[in-house]
């Protein structure tokens, strides 16, 4: 009987930590097969980010070990794997993954590697261990790299087939005795409800077919209870694009029972799919009716007509956009914008003009900029799509935000696009803080209403309005405000460096990105934040008294550590005027009240960053007038 490891490690040895899906599915369906089990011991997964040199000791008298490869362990993997050929010279050491190289080149670069497999693992596998069962040829396995007579062979690639009678991790077992040895650490779940993607966009490499298969939904259901009963918090659901189907509804439905039953798991964090219609609304309102979601995603990624030519993709138009955020937020949904920096196409002006077109069009309440990484997998990684769009890339440290990692001595690594042929470094970082700018005075609220004033009465296009806000920012050469913003600016630009990850230990010891940094500490900073920004905002010429009950509005409805509620009176009827999404109330000189009071308690700044920022975000929950807050209005004439 020859053991057969499999290995998928985590970025951390800490909580929380994910349980090894991937290899998880690729055990279970070894275990399944009786001729693979006659001959082969599949041992428990090596998941814990252990030094490298305790690792190894779990590895007994290893016959093959495989490894799952991904961006936040593949340095690791290579360490290991390294020593394991050295302790055990007649290993078979095997690499697979997302991170792995289409074609054999992985090899090239690490000579203890003997294997790729490259797309699924689970048939794969199989067909390769049969292969040294029957003392077949292996170049007749599918999904291989592999050398032979000093040349490097890729062999055909794999069907796909049903998913049918794939068994799941879960339901045999798999995960049991990793839980039971660490009892205190926190594992969150990974569900699968289907697997592939209609859509070819460039900078992606997430799913093998275009086809949509299925998983069969007594399976799904099964697997929902077992998370939920085993008590675990969180859950990822790896579809590309839930709500795509219309069982989708019956599943989110299925997860909320299964949390009401048992009171797990407290977030269910699907990918929304990209054309969002009845079943994504549906889908989102039951989770996030129960909170156990944060919000629905309307993703854009850039909103520049080449750039989306060149990475193959389609959006949603802009007013069916505002209609659909309209309806979210009329149902107290939030919803949040992603968009990504760095694609192909994309110029300085038009990445400010796109994220400031989103506010034009009502996404008034989150959204994330993320810096455009390379996957190995994806088109963008094609030497010839690179040399066509002048992509040039940083190879840089693996930041953590909202988690702390620890490495245990081997560091990782992520590829960031940082220029292409219509966006120069300089202007790359420009445009990142830029966006840092407007989520932290729009997205985390420190500025939203008076940007929102302004663009109504005044007609001030958002783009106008953040970037004179970005220029008084960084000319102002002296205050709080510019030293922030400074060394942020600074850091940015340092790629080699890449201090990417704002922690102060006052904040707790997660990392957050620079907009939630820079917010934590303006809101922290109280009154010196207000009398660095009071000038930028009487530059606007805004009537006095009208002025001074605005930013009375602007500066009592923001949360802040020691204000968890508020009792508030204005001259002017602005919690309808900004509530209203659709900008059809009018703004009224009326003596008005306001009550309000928070959603959460915090005890520490660490505990408020937590559960503003981390948790609370994607709702606004630094603001007391959120939606999950309790708020009480009223007029003198008493409407």
């Amino acid at each position: 009987m020859q053991n057969f490891y499999l290995v998928q490690i985590g970025v951390t040895y800490s909580s929380p930590c994910f349980l090894p899906y991937a290899t998880g599915c690729i055990a279970a369906y070894l275990k399944n097969d009786k001729e693979i089990s006659a001959h082969f011991n599949v041992p428990d997964i090596v998941v814990m980010r252990e030094k490298p040199e305790v690792a190894i000791k779990r590895l007994k008298e290893p016959s093959f070990v495989a490894f799952s490869c991904y961006t936040w362990n593949f340095e690791y993997n290579v360490t290991l794997a390294k020593m394991v050929k050295e302790k055990y010279p007649d290993v078979c050491i095997i690499f697979g993954g997302h991170q792995i190289s289409p074609d054999g080149a992985t090899l090239d670069e690490y000579p203890f590697i003997d294997y790729l497999m490259h797309n699924e693992g689970e048939e794969t596998t199989a067909r390769f261990l049969k292969a040294f069962i029957h003392g077949r040829d292996v170049s007749e396995v599918p999904n291989l790299s592999f050398r032979r007579g000093g040349e490097t062979v890729t062999t055909e690639p794999y069907i796909p087939c049903d998913l049918s009678t794939f068994p799941s991790p879960y339901l045999a077992g798999v995960f049991d005795n990793l839980l039971e040895e660490f009892p205190d650490i926190e594992f969150h779940a990974t569900l699968e409800t289907n697997r592939g993607c209609p859509y070819s966009c460039a900078y992606c490499e997430w799913c093998f077919t275009k086809s949509i298969r299925q998983f069969p939904m007594d399976k799904i259901k099964k697997e929902i209870e077992w998370i939920a009963s085993h008590r675990l918090k969180y859950c990822y659901c790896a579809d590309a694009n839930f709500g795509i189907l219309d069982r989708d509804v019956e599943i989110a439905r299925y997860v909320v029972e299964q949390k009401e039953k048992y009171g797990y798991p407290d977030v269910f964090k699907p990918c929304y799919a990209k054309e969002s219609d009845d079943n994504v609304f549906e889908a989102g309102y039951i989770l996030n009716s129960s909170s156990t979601d944060k919000g629905v995603t309307l993703a854009y990624q850039s909103l520049d007509n080449k750039t989306l030519e060149n990475i193959g993709r389609k959006n949603l138009t802009l007013n069916r956009f505002s209609s659909l955020d309209l309806r979210y937020t009329e149902a107290g949904i939030p919803t949040y914008t992603e968009l990504i920096l760095g694609l192909p196409g994309e110029t300085y002006e038009s990445f400010c003009r796109g994220i400031c077109s989103l506010l034009e069009h009502g996404q008034n309440n989150s959204m994330t900029v993320y810096e455009c990484q390379v996957y190995p997998n994806s088109r963008m990684a094609d030497p010839e799509y690179r040399s066509r769009h002048g992509i040039k890339t940083a190879k840089i440290p693996l930041f953590g935000i909202h988690y702390n990692p620890e490495f245990n001595g081997v560091g990782e690594y992520i590829e960031v696009i940082i220029e292409t042929a219509t966006m120069p470094k300089d202007d790359w970082v420009k445009a990142y803080m830029f966006s840092v700018v407007l989520q932290t005075f729009h997205h985390l609220a420190l500025l939203r209403f008076f940007a929102i004033y302004l663009n109504r009465e005044q007609k001030l296009s958002y783009e106008d309005f953040y970037q004179k806000l970005f220029n008084y920012i960084y000319n102002e050469n002296s205050g709080y405000l510019h030293e922030l913003f400074k060394e942020l600016y600074e850091r940015k630009a340092d790629t080699e460096k890449a201090d990417w990850t704002y922690q102060k230990d006052v904040f707790g010891s997660t990392g957050w990105y620079f907009e939630e940094g820079a917010f934590l500490e303006l809101i922290k900073s109280g009154e010196i934040f207000w009398s660095d920004i009071t000038p930028f905002l009487k530059s606007f010429n805004i009537e006095p008294g009208l002025f001074d009950d605005l930013l009375k509005y602007q500066k009592g409805v923001l949360r802040s550590l020691d204000k968890s509620e508020a009792e508030l009176e204005f001259k002017h009827n602005f919690y309808p005027y900004f509530e209203d999404q659709s900008g059809g109330t009018p703004l009224r000189e009326v003596e008005c009240s306001l009550k309000c009071k928070s959603d959460f308690e915090a005890e520490s700044w660490a505990d408020y960053a937590k559960k503003a920022v981390w948790f609370g975000k994607r709702y606004s929950a630094m603001l007391l007038t959120n939606p999950r807050a309790e708020v009480e209005y009223s007029e003198a004439d008493g409407e």
